[in-house]
């Protein structure tokens, strides 16, 4: 979902890209990340890490997968894009916080992860900075885009079903969306900053219920055909139980972003419009 839309923007910008992915290159190989080491794959000047494990229930009772995948390899792809010469950008997360402040989170908050997908991302970005503590960590939240699963498109999908919408109120977080994400990730690669961690997250907080109501919204506006009105009923956490926690505010502060003269993302329903446009409603 990242993945694609960053070599989009980087090739937007005409600039050399080469994009690896399974089953060609497999970072968990050791074969693969030594010709990474070694110069196969050409002579980067940045390597972006935009594969992880993301199914945040299932990894509670694949804890090892998670670990391999969000942890370990990282440090391993840090330390190889070192050896070819190359600085290392890692992707992580929102759900490194417990949601317990009351404010957005900044770069030097406390991390306490509630869930072991947190908790792998966390030990990630550990091994990242140890590998290499000129890498750069950039923490995101809430991703949607149109190539890959998303809780925008879920919801849309449920819409257009007439399936009964019940959507929880009260978690709050910054919705990304992938191509502005993609452009914010080149603009700091670009800027070329100190080594450590960064928060890159979408320039406006919602509850999933809001961006629940404002995903159909920007659909309907659209000419996209489901139930209307709409009617997206707000529930507490409590009856939506899941099998991993989630911070009930993980709001991630843009500021350090902004001092570095990076422009924030797009306002949340300018995002939400451009998502819509590029869906195709039979791929649901």
């Amino acid at each position: 979902m990242l993945g694609s839309d960053l070599v989009a923007e980087l090739r937007r910008r005409r600039l050399p890209v080469v994009a690896l992915d399974l089953p060609d290159f497999d970072a968990t190989e050791p074969g693969c990340l030594e010709a990474l080491a070694a110069g196969q794959y050409g002579k980067p000047e940045w390597v972006a890490n935009c594969a992880a494990y993301t199914a945040v229930d299932q990894a509670e009772s694949e804890p090892d997968k998670a670990f391999l995948l969000n942890a370990r390899m990282p440090g391993r792809l840090a330390e190889a894009a070192k050896r070819a010469g190359a600085r290392f950008l890692q992707i992580s997360t929102d759900f490194v916080f417990d949601g317990h402040a009351d404010g957005w989170y900044d770069e030097a908050a406390h991390t306490n992860p509630l869930s072991v997908y947190g908790a792998s991302k966390l030990e990630g970005e550990v091994r990242t900075l140890k590998a290499d503590p000129n890498a750069l960590v950039c923490r995101t939240a809430w991703l949607f885009g149109p190539n890959g699963r998303s809780f925008p498109r879920t919801i849309l999908r449920a819409w257009r079903n007439r399936a009964a919408l019940k959507v929880v109120v009260d978690q709050r977080g910054c919705p990304t969306y992938t191509a502005e994400l993609a452009r914010v990730l080149a603009d700091l690669a670009l800027k070329n900053p100190p080594g450590g961690i960064y928060h890159t997250a979408g320039s406006e907080d919602e509850t999933w219920h809001g961006l629940a109501k404002r995903t159909i919204q920007a659909a309907h506006e659209l000419g996209w055909h489901g139930p209307w009105p709409v009617v997206v009923e707000p529930i507490p956490t409590a009856e939506w139980p899941t099998p991993a926690e989630r911070p009930a505010n993980s709001r991630l502060s843009f500021e350090k972003c902004r001092r570095l003269g990076i422009r924030p993302m797009a306002p949340l329903d300018d995002c939400l419009r451009d998502f819509v446009q590029r869906l195709d409603p039979s791929d649901l």
